[in-house]
């Protein structure tokens, strides 16, 4: 007899949970404080060491007190996510996961990922500016009254950890901390009248799942090391000078086994969207644009290089690309043709609409849940590669973030854990 397909095959066994199986949600109040001012405070929360942690449960919920004064101002990006500059993640004293430019990172993570329904859907969790009438363009950056502003938010937290594909066995593991950084205020800020910002109620929240001593023993004897694939984001920075013009290269350090993706955006911190901008560099008026590529070891990515004044549309497909497939139908952004449209020496981006430029560069060999799957950057460095038909007029910053594989060694018998990257 042929085999059945599994859709009328009602023989095939059902996995069942331990009948001790019980399920804790926990909210975590910060070990160091009660409220954190902005510019490079730390925010240290210490994780329990008791049962299964399940990744997607995690994330972040806080109240936020915004000072400001003389004339209205905003906050740019993600709101929820423009207050922390850093997310780190500890296994015992050794870092194991660093996410410098937090709110960068997950700003693009959120216009990448979400349609404008999705935002809309999460605008008060995310604190996107709120009117009586929201429109669409209301769905990027917070404005900030000359009264000063108090506003509640919660939202994910993208680390290695929430990132796993299997729950985490925290009872055979060092203790873990997620430590988050606030965010410089001027990399975040419209106009200089915000004198700061205070957070406060923090409380990181998360579920895990207690299966019994008879569970935690079966995986103690899977040991003496088990593994966990995961993946997280590395993000570094080099200056653009003014005046850059013609072939420009610019060098990245980061060494990586296994890069899936990599995103580069263009930002000025001192106008428009600062940080979180993310414009065309090579292009001096429309229908005109330059060149980008990626170079690893001795291999161009991807082999004809991206164009702006060739096929600029080609260039959007290839950033979802980089985030999934592209027949991938909840693989959406919020990207609107203005935001995609803004030009180096052209009118400057606005809080509630940003640049959003984003190139994507897909590393990976194979979609697939092997490891390893993407290219390696371990024995050479990244360099972006960038043909300008102008010079800059501005000084820019060359972002660079890079999503990676890693993968999380536990040892069971000696509760030890590290990370291969």
């Amino acid at each position: 007899m042929n085999s059945l397909p599994s859709s009328v095959n009602y023989s095939e066994a059902i996995p069942v949970l331990p009948e001790n199986s019980i399920t804790y949600s926990v909210a975590l109040n910060p070990l160091n404080g009660t409220s954190f001012a902005n510019n490079g405070n730390l925010i240290q929360f210490q994780l329990g060491s008791r049962g299964f942690l399940i990744p997607d449960s995690v994330y972040l919920r806080y109240k936020c007190v915004v000072a400001n004064a003389t004339t209205a101002s905003g906050i740019h990006g993600t709101p929820c996510y423009s207050y922390f500059s850093r997310c780190e993640t500890l296994f015992g004293s050794i870092s194991v996961d660093n996410i410098n430019s937090y709110h960068s990172v997950c700003n693009l993570l959120v216009n990448t990922t979400q349609d404008i329904a999705s935002k809309y859907g999460s605008q008060n969790a995310y604190g996107y500016s709120v009117s009586a009438t929201p429109t669409l363009e209301e769905l990027d950056g917070r404005t900030i009254p000359t009264a000063g502003d108090t506003a509640f938010y919660s939202c994910p937290l993208p680390c290695m950890l929430t990132n796993s594909e299997k729950l985490i066995p925290l009872f055979a593991m060092p203790n873990i901390m997620i430590q988050l950084t606030t965010a410089n205020l001027n990399d975040i800020i419209s106009t200089n009248t915000i004198t700061g910002f205070t957070l406060s109620n923090l409380e990181l929240v998360y579920s895990f799942i207690d299966m019994g001593a008879e569970v935690e023993m079966m995986v103690r004897n899977m040991g003496p090391k088990i593994y966990i694939k995961s993946q997280s984001f590395n993000q570094a920075s080099v200056v653009v000078p003014i005046g850059t013009n013609g072939s420009s290269n610019f060098v990245f350090s980061q060494r990586l086994a296994s890069i899936k993706s990599a995103f580069v955006h263009f930002s000025n911190g001192a106008v428009g969207a600062r940080a979180f901008d993310a414009i065309d560099i090579t292009t001096s008026t429309a229908g005109t644009g330059g060149d980008y590529s990626l170079t690893v070891g001795s291999v161009q990515y991807p082999q004809k290089p991206l164009s702006s004044g060739y096929n600029k549309a080609g260039i959007l497909q290839e950033l979802r690309r980089a985030i999934g497939s592209i027949y991938d139908k909840s693989n959406s952004m919020s990207i609107n043709t203005l935001e995609f449209n803004y030009l180096e020496n052209g009118a400057a981006s606005t809080l509630t609409a940003p640049g959003k430029f984003w190139l994507g560069f897909p590393l990976e060999k194979l979609h697939s849940r092997a490891l390893l799957t993407g290219i390696s950057s371990a024995g050479t460095n990244i360099v972006v590669n960038v043909t300008l038909l102008t010079p800059t007029i501005l000084s820019h910053a060359c972002n660079l973030i890079l999503m990676y594989d890693a993968l999380i060694e536990i040892d069971v018998i000696n509760k030890q854990a590290y990370v291969k990257v």
